[in-house]
């Protein structure tokens, strides 16, 4: 249907009982049950006693009501009808329910994954797994189309696989450019079947994809390292086998978690090894310096490690955490934290709690400074409510010792 057209919604077809020069207007409303309990307001025009819509407002409802994904679902409308005669309005006491009606909204087919395949993994379709998968939130799709994916020397040809073509060793899906093959151009149009994209820089790269808009971006970002190191008296001393922060974000801003004990010292090293740099103790508060002294962690716990690289001087903060759940799911709803227990042999935090059918997050100190939340397996700051899909009693685990992928399970007990 062409967007600004005007569609009939409702007519009044007979309206003996007017008087000369009287009229009918309507206002409309949309729901996804014949009860209404959850509506919208239509927008209409109301001429000749008839309410017209356009296809743009309708497919605005139905996403309002179900969401954007385009899958055919059924609507009511309901009409309260206004006879107008002069400057008076008089609104009819019982509203016209019509319905159901089965509408399709506009917008393209997301799907839950999608991969990279070229010249870094030899074009292998149909074997692709988690090491070239694109990144993404855990939220639907439809409402975070973004996906994105970091990768380290990907010199030469590639494209965008989803899942299904994967699975199907698909190739007229696979995704490429609407320009030419081996384009190099940083961002574009998505097309099935369509030329590849080219990278020739070394280094890090970044390529985000918006599948609403059928688009792509790719990011040169060269030469960084993703990890810093902790080594320190809470494991030896050790650089190799360190615990580590990740730059997540490649804006040289680090961050991972540490368990220490009363007086530990530690610090930050760029490579599992102590060849330089290495950064200590700057002389301020928060402040580091290459080469600088012992850092201390003042009191025994887990702590929030926040390293900045990215201007000068370089600096650090060291926050201890207690973790809990919130939410409306919890004993707590939104309001207290059911808190978790920390074991430093398993590195894990737990609770075991009765759940309800609803929503949760993970926050540290009975506050909003620091919570995870969106896909267990890939739990980031700030991230969407995690949705408990049937009542009962669970096991939880928060796992934070892995900066670049935080986790979560949730066992029914």
């Amino acid at each position: 249907m062409d967007e600004g057209t005007l569609y009939d919604a409702v007519r009044a077809t007979a309206t003996p009982e007017l008087s000369e020069g009287a009229a009918i207007t309507f206002k409309l409303e949309a729901s996804d049950t014949e009860e209404f309990l959850n509506t919208v307001e239509l927008p209409s025009t109301s001429e000749d006693n008839t309410a017209t819509i356009t296809a743009t407002d309708l497919d605005a409802a139905i996403k309002d009501l179900y969401g954007k994904a385009p899958d055919a679902r059924d609507i009511y409308l309901r009409a309260t009808y206004y006879i107008v005669d002069g400057t008076t309005s008089s609104m009819m006491p019982t509203p016209a329910v019509l319905g159901p009606i089965t509408v399709t909204p506009v917008g393209p087919v997301i799907e839950e994954a999608y991969y990279l395949v070229g010249d870094l993994n030899g074009w292998a379709l149909g074997a692709l797994d988690e090491t070239h998968q694109f990144s993404h939130s855990g939220a639907d799709v439809y409402e975070d189309p973004i996906f994105s994916i970091l990768v380290n020397g990907m010199e030469g040809n590639f494209k965008i696989v989803p899942k299904s073509a994967n699975e199907n060793s698909d190739w007229s899906a696979v995704l490429g450019n609407t320009v030419s093959d081996g384009n190099t151009e940083l961002e574009g149009v998505l097309l099935a079947d369509g030329g590849a994209m080219r990278v020739e820089q070394p280094g890090w790269v970044r390529v985000t994809i918006n599948m609403m808009e059928g688009t792509y971006t790719i990011e040169l970002i060269g030469e960084m390292n993703l990890n810093l190191y902790v080594p320190g008296g809470h494991q030896g001393w050790s650089p190799e086998t360190a615990p580590s922060l990740y730059n997540r974000n490649f804006d040289f801003k680090y961050e991972g978690y540490v368990y220490f004990t009363e007086g530990d010292e530690y610090k930050f090293t760029s490579t599992p090894s102590w060849n330089p740099p290495d950064y200590g103790d700057g002389g301020e508060e928060g402040v580091l310096a290459v080469g600088g002294g012992n850092l201390k962690a003042s009191e025994t716990g887990y702590y929030r490690l926040i390293v900045d690289l990215s201007g000068s001087p370089f600096t650090y903060t060291a926050e201890k955490t207690e973790w809990g759940l919130i939410g409306d799911a919890t004993p707590g709803g939104w309001d207290t934290s059911t808190p978790m227990e920390y074991d430093p042999d398993t590195e894990l935090w737990t609770v075991t709690t009765p759940l309800e059918a609803k929503s949760f997050k993970f926050r540290a100190n009975d506050g909003w400074d620091i919570n995870v939340g969106g896909n267990l397996n890939n739990l980031v700051n700030n991230g969407d409510n995690i949705q408990v899909a049937e009542a009962g009693t669970y096991l939880i685990t928060l796992d934070l010792s892995d900066p670049t992928a935080y986790r979560a399970t949730m066992v029914k007990q």
